[in-house]
């Protein structure tokens, strides 16, 4: 009889080889997702743009019989024109303005280096910051100039994404969103429908009111500047309207080049400058946000800050311009996934009214 022999199998070393495989993709999964950060606040922005969208469609479909897709077409038409009528009309004064500004900048900065040289401490700190180069004007605007044309391609070629990948998303919701729940267990499909609708409801209510805000600052800045016969007034204003976008530090932002204009036309100028923007900002944060902005939205100012410093960090400028509604949207997936579903809270009025005005108080 022919005895065979045994080759011993050792069953922990299959179990160890499972981990190991499991501990392997996830670590790929974790390098993906951190190296995609880019694409993944590009995609926000799209689903942003989309709820956007949305909103028009669905005004589109109550006033004209229209069917989603004829909508959509009406929708994008018209903005496409409203952007193209723009530019015809203010474009060729705002460009020349900007050309102005170009010149005006660099000497209002230089007229503000020859005041702050006028004092000894201030010479001291000019004499320093010229042997480190930091005032070297020259160097500045060649750098400026190219970061700006690498910015401004950079932006548009994302813009053209985001404004494409918009108009799909739009023209089938349903599509994708089925698509996004069958990658979830059937269980979570109800809770996961239920965050799709309250961060799209939030999201949408809070791009319209910023849209509103955005335009009043702008035409707010661009007549209190015409009103103090500060040049490129347009150009100015509507640098300041679209830099309000950004929380916080926009608004701060604006008031450097309008200052920096007025002060080649004199200090006074300049002066009066930076107290109209604190009259319309002061206007803006007391008054216009509160009001057009409805509470689903108002983020109090500490979780706002925050928010632009933490997704500043993890996707850069991009996440700066979406800190606010990033942080809505992380508000809405806490107090229903959190919240509501491990916590077992039920959803009160207030809560069925605004997500983030719940957290927030």
């Amino acid at each position: 009889m022919s005895t065979e022999p045994v080759i011993s199998r050792d069953p922990t070393l299959g179990a160890f080889a499972r981990r190991l495989l499991v501990i392997v993709l996830i670590a790929a999964m974790t390098l993906a997702a951190w190296r995609l950060s880019g694409l993944a606040i590009i995609l926000f922005g799209v689903i942003l743009f989309a709820i956007g969208l949305d909103a028009g469609v669905r005004g589109t479909m109550r006033i004209a019989p229209l069917g989603r897709l004829g909508a959509l077409a009406a929708v994008v038409v018209i903005l496409v024109g409203a952007i193209g009528l723009s530019f015809w009309f203010f474009g060729n004064v705002i460009a020349g303005q900007i050309d102005r500004l170009s010149l005006q900048v660099p000497q209002g900065l230089r007229l503000l280096i020859a005041q702050v040289e006028a004092h000894p401490f201030g010479r001291y700190l000019v004499d320093h910051a010229r042997e480190f180069g930091v005032l070297n004007l020259g160097n500045w605007a060649v750098a400026g100039l190219a970061n700006l044309a690498s910015s401004i391609a950079r932006g548009a070629g994302y813009a053209v994404l985001t404004f494409f990948g918009a108009i799909y998303l739009a023209a089938e919701p349903d599509l994708y969103r089925r698509i996004g729940f069958r990658l979830l267990p059937r269980a979570y499909w109800p809770r996961a429908e239920q965050l799709s609708q309250e961060a799209a409801r939030v999201l949408r209510r809070w791009l319209l009111g910023q849209m509103v805000v955005m335009m009043i600052i702008g035409v707010l800045s661009g007549f209190g500047l015409w009103a103090l016969g500060i040049g490129s007034a347009f150009a100015l204003g509507l640098v300041g309207g679209l830099l309000c976008f950004i929380p916080f530090v926009g608004s701060v932002i604006a008031v450097i080049p309008a200052t920096l204009v007025a002060l080649t036309q004199g200090p006074l100028y300049a002066l009066s400058v930076v107290l109209m923007y604190m009259a319309v900002h002061f206007i803006e944060g007391n008054f216009l946000t509160p009001l057009v902005q409805a509470k689903a939205t108002s983020l109090p100012p500490v979780l706002g800050l925050f928010a632009a410093v933490g997704f500043g960090i993890l996707f850069g400028v991009p996440g700066v311009l979406l800190a606010a509604p990033l942080m809505l949207f992380v508000l809405a997936a806490l107090e229903i996934l959190y919240v509501q579903q491990t916590l077992g809270e039920p959803p009160t009025q207030e809560r069925s009214q605004s997500v983030a005005a719940s957290v927030s108080r």
